[in-house]
């Protein structure tokens, strides 16, 4: 029943209709579980390193933003970093070509003439295929959010290609597996281009659960590391359960997984986005019942 009418294609964005009392009282109940407060590490808290889940360029850029935070104004030690990225189109909702350049040149003029920005505006805007367009999936997303939180001095340095054969029909096959990139003061980040995949509900595209599979098998942590995985309510607890249970059936039960994210978003669908998420962590309990659940503290507290 809460699959039916909580879990849309993407992340709940159906509309629940309810009175603005209802709604109130319905938000309490989810920020109860734990599913709206921003999660953070203690101060000066020291992390093998840190993978962030990536999405829309909002989540992207604040995800992004808090890691920056978090060394700069915690003194948290995170160690290098990786976007978990993917083949899904740029969606409406990350922006247009336009939106982005914008963007770009607001964070610093500088910027639309990195060569990384110049690469990708020689592609063409109107290109009948979509996968070939400027800024045409959320891997390149994130990479050009990177830039504008990090700036100009962001550097590509080492580029693995991907091999193989398209994983999904009517998708291409990935050219690039992962790229790195290195701060002005040093940070490297890593930006991995998992590959797309069937989903039980939506159009096919890279999972959580796929990123930590590659990540495992081509990034792989050192033995026993602490790791910070920085993703964003009301998803924080269902993306590290996710996580966890591919690091399970992998052998890495050395890992430690920590959580961090900012705080559930102010939209009007607020609420329908907790909603979707309480449907998935109950099918997830479903689905994988004997698996040892990854519970946050204030859910347990609820």
């Amino acid at each position: 029943m809460a699959a039916r009418y909580w879990m849309a294609p993407e992340h709940g964005r159906t509309v629940i209709p309810c009175t603005p009392a209802q709604r109130g009282r319905a938000l309490g109940l989810v920020g109860g579980m734990g599913l709206l407060e921003a999660v953070r590490p203690e101060a000066g808290a020291v992390f093998g390193e840190t993978v962030l889940v990536a999405g829309l360029w909002t989540a992207n850029e604040g995800r992004l933003r808090l890691v920056r935070r978090l060394r700069e104004e915690h003194g948290c030690l995170l160690g290098p970093v990786t976007l978990w990225c993917g083949q899904r189109l740029r969606e409406e909702r990350d922006g247009s070509l336009e939106d982005i350049l914008g963007r770009l040149a607001a964070a610093d003029p500088r910027l639309p003439h990195h060569p990384w920005v110049r690469a990708e505006l020689a592609r063409d805007p109107q290109d009948g295929n979509r996968w070939e367009r400027p800024f045409a999936t959320e891997y390149e997303v994130a990479i050009a959010a990177a830039l504008t939180v990090f700036g100009p001095d962001l550097a590509l340095t080492a580029r693995h290609p991907a091999t193989g054969p398209a994983t999904v029909a009517g998708i291409p096959r990935r050219t690039v597996l992962w790229q790195q990139l290195v701060t002005a003061d040093g940070l490297e980040l890593t930006v991995l281009n998992a590959a797309a995949r069937h989903r039980p509900q939506g159009p096919p595209r890279h999972t959580t659960a796929g990123c930590a599979e590659e990540w495992l098998a081509h990034l792989p942590p050192a033995a026993g590391a602490r790791v910070l995985v920085v993703s964003g309510n009301p998803h924080t607890e269902r993306t590290l359960g996710d996580i966890a249970r591919v690091t399970r059936a992998a052998g890495r039960d050395d890992l430690s997984l920590h959580p961090a994210g900012n705080g559930a978003p102010e939209r009007p669908w607020r609420l329908e986005l907790c909603l979707g998420e309480v449907a998935r962590l109950l099918h997830n309990d479903a689905v994988h019942t004997g698996a040892v659940p990854v519970v946050s503290a204030a859910a347990r507290r609820a």
